[in-house]
């Protein structure tokens, strides 16, 4: 089943490096299901890929000047305090047979991911003020969603980012990689802290497949248009949270 789970982490990685989308959403469902681990340590192991993968996209962005450090503090004082805290305070509290009700609610998120990418339209610029209000209200939700989830929250990032701060599409999705690697980084930190114990070797190895797919995907994507990939993608991430659902309440 290793040997499965490396396979997975490369897909990921491609997919990453395609269309931006389907690490953590993938990478938590295969730790439980494929790897047998918990759901909440699972969905520390998908942040923490996720913090090491995105990174390689994101110092692609931050060299073009692709990254927006006013939305990154209005996200990230919310996002990163609430992921920190509930990683540290929070999960080590849970008791062990939440596992079922915390894959129902990722099963949840699967399906609005999926139909998030599915409904891909333009947003107009309306020439209004940015909202930093709501950028940090968001931070907070997507926080605790990835706090508890281990998602990385760029389907709901990316939209906000570009209605909210008036961003352009470019700048947005390299604010949004900023943050999710921040976001995997911070809870990451906050399980060491807590004394949480990885399978390193595994893990290590399981990020490094990862971000060579990441390296792979990029250079796929001067030759295959991503974006009509994604709703592809977003209809087997939807396929996905139907079948996690069904699983957990099936069996």
């Amino acid at each position: 089943m290793i040997v499965v789970l490396y396979v997975i982490a490369a897909l990921i990685g491609i997919s990453l490096g395609l269309i931006g989308a389907g690490g953590a959403i993938v990478a938590v469902p295969a730790f439980v299901y494929i790897g047998g681990i918990p759901a909440t340590l699972a969905s520390g192991y998908a942040l923490f890929v996720i913090a090491i993968a995105t990174l390689v996209g994101a110092i692609q962005y931050l060299r073009k000047g692709l990254v927006d450090w006013r939305s990154v503090m209005a996200f990230g004082v919310t996002t990163l305090t609430s992921i920190s805290v509930i990683r540290k305070f929070v999960v080590p509290l849970l008791p062990p047979d939440i596992d079922m009700a915390l894959m129902l609610a990722f099963a949840g998120v699967l399906m609005m991911a999926g139909t998030a990418m599915i409904r891909i339209t333009p947003v107009p610029h309306t020439g209004e003020p940015p909202h930093i209000l709501r950028l940090t209200a968001l931070g907070l939700v997507i926080g605790i969603v990835s706090g508890f989830l281990g998602v990385g929250g760029g389907f709901l990032m990316t939209p906000a980012l570009v209605l909210w701060a008036k961003l352009d599409m470019k700048k947005a999705v390299g604010t949004s990689l900023v943050l999710i690697s921040a976001n995997g980084l911070a809870g990451s930190l906050a399980d060491l802290s807590a004394s949480v114990t990885y399978d390193w070797p595994f893990l290590l190895m399981f990020t490094a497949l990862t971000t060579i797919g990441v390296f792979i995907g990029t250079v796929l994507s001067h030759r295959i248009d991503g974006q009509k990939l994604k709703k592809g993608f977003g209809w087997f991430v939807v396929t996905l949270g139907v079948a996690v659902m069904l699983r957990e309440l099936l069996y």
